[in-house]
């Protein structure tokens, strides 16, 4: 199972997803599923609580969106630029949401 799927994302974008063929959704919600499963341990990921979905939602959705957006990041309507959303904040962003999932050697560091 993962954590969110190409069609989830999809939904949260308001896009339209073709399947099979969308495979750039699918990536996406690939690699945020890699993401949050590196951070919480492996029951918590064969459990699929709604924060870890939910943080992997909303990582799903930084990442589309700093794909999509000129320069990696997101521009308001008065044009101006918000900050570059891959980064180091990407994960500590949702630390509330997998707090209580996390695995002990994730925290390190």
């Amino acid at each position: 199972m993962a954590l969110v799927t190409g069609l989830e994302l999809a939904d949260a974008l308001d896009l339209e997803y073709v399947d099979p063929t969308d495979a750039v959704l699918d990536q996406v919600a690939e690699a945020s599923d890699n993401i949050v499963g590196a951070l919480i341990t492996t029951a918590a990921y064969s459990a699929e609580p709604a924060a870890c979905k939910e943080a992997a939602l909303g990582i799903g959705i930084d990442i589309f969106q700093s794909r999509t957006a000129a320069g990696g990041q997101g521009v308001a309507i008065d044009f101006t630029p918000s900050p570059y959303r891959l980064n180091s904040y990407l994960t500590k962003s949702r630390g509330s949401l997998l707090g209580p999932y996390l695995n002990p050697g994730s925290i390190v560091g």
